[in-house]
């Protein structure tokens, strides 16, 4: 009897020594479907990066609306820099005239003096105010322009998120690991450019 429990105990405990070796052989593999499955979701992840300060730099679109931008600020400068020397020549004239001048002469020198002030202040702020709408409204349009066509961009390269970087802002990335993709960016929206101005 004590022969019969020997074997019965050696194959017991061969059996569970088996179910222990399947229960940890199948853990394993399923841990390995696991990780290979997670790595495949990152591969399929892909990021890239452009440089905004080259886009910048080359897009043609953003030049003509930066350009545009200066010769209309540089307009209004010479504007409101004609009302100051004006201001500035009549006050100079009230200066050297002041004691020889009647009182009504002054008062009309004083209100001149005012008006040519109240139009400057007024002009600047009309000027400053309208050049930040402007600004605004062809930035914006700048800007629709690129994300349009990164919309477009990822599509094709199968790329999950882009972004901007900019020397100025300090941003932090590591350029090993992610694609630097600005000269395929300003290739094609110069293109784009080029196609919408022939139209």
């Amino acid at each position: 009897m004590n022969k019969v429990l020997l074997i019965i105990n050696v194959l017991l405990l061969a059996a569970v020594g088996y179910l222990y070796y399947l229960h940890y052989n199948y853990t394993s593999a399923d841990e390995k479907k696991h990780a290979s499955e997670k790595a495949a979701v990152l591969n399929s992840f892909k990021i890239a990066y452009f440089e905004l300060d080259s886009v910048q730099n080359n897009y043609e679109y953003y030049k003509v609306v930066r350009d545009d931008l200066t010769k209309k600020d540089q307009a209004n400068t010479q504007k409101l820099n004609k009302i100051k020397q004006e201001y500035l020549n009549k006050y100079q004239e009230y200066q050297k005239k002041g004691p020889q001048l009647s009182e009504k002469e002054q008062n009309d020198y004083q209100q001149m003096l005012m008006k040519l002030q109240n139009d400057y202040q007024e002009m600047n702020e009309n000027v400053s105010n309208e050049m930040n709408a402007e600004a605004t409204e062809k930035l914006q349009s700048v800007k629709k322009k690129i994300e349009d066509y990164l919309k477009g961009y990822c599509a094709m390269k199968g790329l999950a998120y882009v972004f901007a970087a900019s020397d100025r802002d300090n941003f932090l990335y590591y350029k090993d690991t992610i694609r630097n993709i600005t000269f395929d960016i300003i290739k094609g929206l110069n293109e784009d450019y080029k196609k919408t101005r022939i139209k």
